[in-house]
């Protein structure tokens, strides 16, 4: 298969190898600290998006 159709980790940028990964949310990650990361920055992003938090104080 052509490298244009394999994935990439929305964190490192490494190409999905087959068979090998994590797939979460519709993404690849190449190992858990890149998912843990993904999720770390997904939840601090919903969290910023509160009302609570776009206020100013």
């Amino acid at each position: 298969m052509f490298s244009i159709f394999k994935r990439k980790d929305p964190i490192c940028g490494m190409k999905e190898e087959r068979g090998s990964g994590i797939i979460e949310e519709g993404k690849w990650f190449c190992s858990k600290v890149c998912l843990e990361k993904y999720r770390s920055q997904t939840k601090n992003r919903k969290h910023e998006d509160h009302s609570c938090c776009s206020m100013k104080h």
